[in-house]
Parts: C-alpha cells; structure tokens; sequence
C-alpha cells in the first residue's frame, strides 16, 4: 500500500499568480508543476492579484477549507504595506496563521519574506525598509507556533539585482524560477515539520 503524500497550498497575491500561469505555460524546462515533488508532496497554487491579508481572510479561505492541505506556504503582506505599518501587516499574518491551525488543521505552515521591489518601482528603498520591519516583526511573533516556520526567498535579498520586470514589482523570467526552487524549498522544509 502507498502512502499518502501531504497536500500543500501555496497561497497568495500576485507573484503566486503569475507563477500558477507561467507553470502552465511551460516557462521554464527545468520547472514542473508539481514542483518535481511527485512521491513528497501534492503542490497546489492559489494568488490573486492585489491580495491583502485582509482581502485574503474575507474570500479566500473557502480555498483552504475545500483542499485541506497539510501545509500552507503563504505569500501575502506586499500589498498591505501601501496603507498599513509592517507592525499591523505582522500582527494579521500572525492571526492568520493561527485561523489556519486552529480552524483548519493545517499541520506546517511557512511565511515567506515579503521580497523587496526593484531598483526602478518608485519609493524602492522605503518599500525595502518596510519589507525588512515586517520581515523581522513576523520571524518574532510566529517563532513559538508549533509547525510554522519563516521562509526567507535569499536570491531576493537586493532591489538591485537584475530579476523583475519593468514595473519593479514582478518577476522577470529568470526571478520566476528563482522563486519556484524557492517555494520548493519551502514545501520540502514543510514536509520535513511532518515527519518530527
């Protein structure tokens, strides 16, 4: 008898999104859309763009309930940062979090880094700033949920580097297959918190 491989759902805004649609593509020949995890894990992907945590928290967690993944691998804050502090933006993905091991059973979870934007979006600095406060606000106030863990995207670690496309925000060819191993990464973690 086989065994059961745990489902995980990477959710999301935007560069979620783009990533589903570019899988389906064929964007790149070394990236799959089952993430090369046949056998380790069952990967599925849900982004919508402009998502907030508050937008995400009021439409989409029909999305979780009906998949009941084992792990949830979140991409979400970006957004917020426009009209929230980092500080608030933290506090909601943390009561997120715990909706989803509370409400839904979700037995790994990952909080992604916010990723900073590039050199040419305007205000590029004072967005990293803010991403590098929330970044650091949610490794704190998630590090003692059992099962959670932050998931730090490291190709993404400078807005000067040569990875998005002309808007500064989204990922060029080459940043989306940074961030699918990235992401691969962060299930195969998840998947790892399954079996302590």
């Amino acid at each position: 008898m086989s065994e059961v491989v745990p489902t995980a759902l990477i959710l999301g805004h935007s560069f979620v999104k783009r990533l589903q649609r570019d899988l389906h593509r064929g964007f790149d020949s070394r990236a799959s859309c089952d993430f090369n995890l046949s056998g380790t894990a069952s990967v599925r992907l849900h982004g919508i763009g402009g998502q907030t945590v508050q937008t995400l928290q009021a439409n989409d967690l029909h999305v979780v309930r009906d998949l009941a993944p084992d792990i949830v691998i979140l991409q979400i804050g970006a957004n917020d940062l426009s009209k929230l502090p980092p500080e608030k933006v933290g506090s909601a993905i943390e009561d997120l979090v715990r909706l989803f091991q509370s409400d839904f059973s979700v037995r790994a979870i990952g909080v992604c880094y916010v990723i900073p934007r590039g050199i040419f979006f305007p205000h590029a600095m004072s967005f990293w700033c803010k991403a590098t406060v929330l970044n650091q606000y949610v490794s704190v106030v998630v590090a003692d949920l059992p099962n959670v863990f932050c998931w730090r995207h490291t190709e993404f670690n400078n807005p000067h580097k040569d990875f998005y496309l002309a808007d500064g925000v989204h990922l060029n060819r080459s940043g989306q297959y940074l961030l699918y191993r990235s992401y691969r990464g962060a299930v195969l973690t998840a998947v790892g918190l399954l079996k302590n």
